[in-house]
């Protein structure tokens, strides 16, 4: 319960951060689906929210200590590889978002 929380505080704090580089980006509408095969037909062991976290905790601290500590699956963060890559991750972001939403 307690690294849900934290994974749900820290995804939190990086949507925010996407979508204020967003608007400093001059980024004023997102697509309203994902579009790319590897986003819409993600396994059941990926998450949207944990795609978007491994991203970011790819490029600003330990992935492997972020793995260890069940923040992030080894499947996320080969699809955050992945989508870094082929520039679907704003795809992931939306997705992400609506996930989020629901949920709600």
């Amino acid at each position: 319960m307690t690294r849900r929380r934290n994974r749900s505080g820290l995804f939190s704090a990086v949507l925010t951060g996407f979508v204020v580089a967003g608007l400093l980006a001059g980024c004023t509408t997102a697509p309203a689906e994902p579009e790319s095969e590897a986003v819409v037909k993600a396994p059941d062991a990926l998450t949207a929210e944990g795609v978007v976290l491994a991203a970011v905790l790819l490029s600003t601290a330990d992935i492997t200590a972020a793995v260890a500590e069940g923040l992030v699956t080894p499947a996320e963060v080969d699809a955050a590889r992945a989508a870094i890559e082929d520039g679907t991750l704003d795809e992931w972001r939306v997705r992400a978002e609506k996930e989020r939403s629901e949920a709600d």
